[in-house]
């Protein structure tokens, strides 16, 4: 991410690695928010259906990889008579650039939102300077 471009690139997942997954799987591309403080950079990744347990949450080359599963909507004895449910879970890459501080990233799940905080390097914060 950088402040002044005020743009995040993103990508499937599936777009960027290799994944390990089963060809009846779908995953979706989570709707995402984004926004910037002074401080920090903020996503809100909708996560509907999604248990904390299931998320997982890496940095790498500057890449924030997010996949989370969702969990079994119906009784396992259930019989299906109509189905609009059609994730098996969300998949989705983050272009972070140099600016972020990979090694200060929050994220808390809230009713369904992930919301991942990421500090800026202090080198790139506003800062207030004195005059001598």
């Amino acid at each position: 991410m950088t402040s002044n471009s005020n743009e995040l690139k993103t990508r499937d997942a599936q777009e960027v690695r290799n994944l390990p997954v089963k060809a009846d799987r779908k995953f979706l591309l989570p709707a995402t928010d984004v926004y910037e403080t002074p401080e920090a950079y903020v996503l809100m990744i909708d996560l509907p259906g999604v248990e904390k347990g299931t998320i997982q949450l890496r940095v790498e080359n500057e890449e924030l990889f997010v996949r989370a599963e969702v969990g079994p909507l119906h009784r396992p004895d259930a019989v299906i008579l109509h189905r609009e449910h059609i994730a098996d879970g969300y998949d989705r890459v983050f272009s972070l650039g140099n600016d972020v501080d990979m090694t200060n990233i929050d994220a808390q799940l809230e009713n369904g939102v992930l919301t991942v905080k990421l500090l800026k390097s202090e080198k790139v914060k506003a800062r207030e300077i004195t005059i001598r």
